[in-house]
């Protein structure tokens, strides 16, 4: 088995490699790069699952969710909210990604994704709306066109 692994490496073949596609033109693989992000730092704060926080937050980069938020976010970054996670706020942001709970409006500027078991009640505003089959939606859900320096 090492052997054929080691011929493998010395040919300079994978044994997994697979022919790459041409990317889509309909698939936007580009990561936002926010101001002032460093690459793959993480998020500036994470709510933990047995974690209650009530307030005001404010950030630049993203936010992890895993328990429960209620108040006011303040931030031109990503949320993000897992399974477990409750979020009693309007979301304006430039991205987020919901796989738990929210109650309040949510408007971003650059996508929406609704994953698993989503639970959204409030309107939605956004030029990029992802939606999982299983998600919630309780509320109008506007899909505005991209701005002109997003257009393709």
């Amino acid at each position: 088995m090492f052997k054929f692994a080691k011929n493998l490496l010395d040919r300079g073949i994978q044994k997994d490699s697979r022919i790459a596609a041409a990317p889509s033109p309909f698939i936007h693989t580009e990561t936002p790069f926010y101001e002032d992000q460093e690459p793959d730092t993480g998020p500036e704060m994470t709510i933990g699952t047995n974690v209650i926080v009530t307030g005001k937050v404010a950030f630049q980069r993203e936010i992890c969710v895993n328990g429960v938020f209620e108040g006011e976010l303040e931030g031109q970054g990503k949320i993000v909210i897992g399974p477990e996670g409750f979020v009693k706020a309007d979301i304006d942001l430039y991205e987020a990604e919901i796989s738990g709970k929210v109650e309040g409006n949510i408007t971003v500027k650059y996508r929406l994704i609704l994953r698993g078991n989503a639970e959204v009640k409030g309107n939605i505003t956004a030029p990029r709306l992802s939606v999982d089959e299983g998600v919630s939606i309780m509320g109008q859900v506007y899909v505005t066109a991209a701005g002109p320096s997003e257009a393709l």
